[in-house]
């Protein structure tokens, strides 16, 4: 099981870590340092709208590229729910 985002660009990416205000996900396409990110998520039943700033984006094989943003806009209820997905991914 994966957690899927949808980009800003309507983009489909798949989230693989989530630490503190972190998201570490593979992306079709990278960002800049700095540059805004808009993702949505499906998570306990309902679409999530977040923000966020790249920190980094690295080339994978294949063409996809690991991108590292920190959340702008991150409630404390979508950190507790964004956590138990990908949690979930662990078990």
């Amino acid at each position: 099981m994966i957690v899927e985002i949808e980009l800003d660009g309507g983009e489909k990416a798949e989230a693989r870590t989530f630490e503190g205000h972190i998201l570490t996900f593979v992306s079709p396409r990278a960002f800049a340092s700095g540059a805004p990110i808009g993702v949505a998520v499906v998570i306990g039943g309902g679409r999530r709208v977040l923000e966020g700033r790249s920190i980094s984006s690295k080339r994978l094989e294949g063409g996809r590229f690991e991108v590292r943003m920190r959340f702008v806009n991150l409630r404390r209820d979508d950190r507790h729910a964004l956590s138990e997905a990908m949690r979930s991914l662990s078990t």
